[in-house]
């Protein structure tokens, strides 16, 4: 073969070969290696490959690595049963708290709770915006029963005439017990003894469509069950107070 037919041959085969890796650098060539946590973290590879004179090219475009942060969304309750609830509250003639008032209005129902429960056996804490009365079943219930004790009573009277002195707030009640037994007989037992508190509640003029009962079974223990203390204190009803606002 003459010179020229070479160098032209040689010509065509560059051009050809420029012309693909011209492609493939516009339609990003390879694949995205990695997948998608957190952020994108694997390269985009791509090339095309050819052989002249044989001799393999395998030549790539290879782009920097990019790393996004970790962006960990807030973890929150459906709003839904709460809509509902309002809903109904307000149509029983309940004026909602304004956003703005919230924390004072919460202040105030907990200082309330705080003087009115001393001394009962009732744990009062406040998280957030929200008041969470911790009541230990070796105080409320008798054991493995769900009838209130007759020594609770007063305690219960007393938390009646709260919820109706501050109407705007949901009450959400959670029964809970230890680990002991099965965890279906655990369950039945806790939404027996939330059952038992909402309905006190209810016969006390508070209202029920505030109110949302669930029992928790052996799920959410706040001790170790290995311990006889630590199982007296899963033994318990929780009621969250938060307020309707609107």
């Amino acid at each position: 073969m003459r010179r020229s037919s070479i160098l032209s041959t040689t010509a065509l085969i560059g051009g050809l070969f420029c012309a693909s890796l011209g492609q493939a650098q516009i339609l990003g060539g390879g694949g995205v290696v990695g997948g998608v946590t957190g952020g994108i973290t694997g390269p985009v590879t791509g090339g095309v490959s050819g052989t002249v004179g044989g001799q393999v090219y395998a030549p790539s475009v290879r782009t920097p690595r990019v790393r996004v942060p970790r962006v960990t969304a807030p973890v929150s309750v459906p709003a839904t049963v709460d809509v509902r609830r309002q809903r109904a509250i307000v149509a029983a003639g309940v004026t909602p708290v304004p956003v703005g008032q919230t924390e004072i209005y919460m202040d105030r129902q907990y200082e309330v709770l705080q003087g009115e429960l001393v001394g009962t056996g009732v744990n009062i804490r406040r998280e957030g915006q929200a008041i969470i009365l911790e009541m230990p079943g070796d105080v409320t219930f008798a054991f493995n029963k769900a009838g209130i004790r007759p020594r609770f009573v007063p305690v219960l009277n007393a938390v009646v005439r709260i919820l109706n002195d501050y109407p705007a707030t949901f009450v959400d009640i959670s029964g809970h017990t230890d680990s002991i037994g099965s965890d279906a007989y655990n369950q039945v037992l806790s939404e027996r003894r939330a059952d038992a508190v909402a309905d006190y509640l209810a016969r006390g003029q508070a209202m029920p469509v505030r109110m949302n009962v669930i029992g928790e079974g052996e799920r959410e223990p706040i001790a170790s069950n290995a311990t006889i203390e630590g199982r007296a204190a899963n033994r318990r009803v929780e009621i969250v107070l938060r307020a309707v606002e609107g």
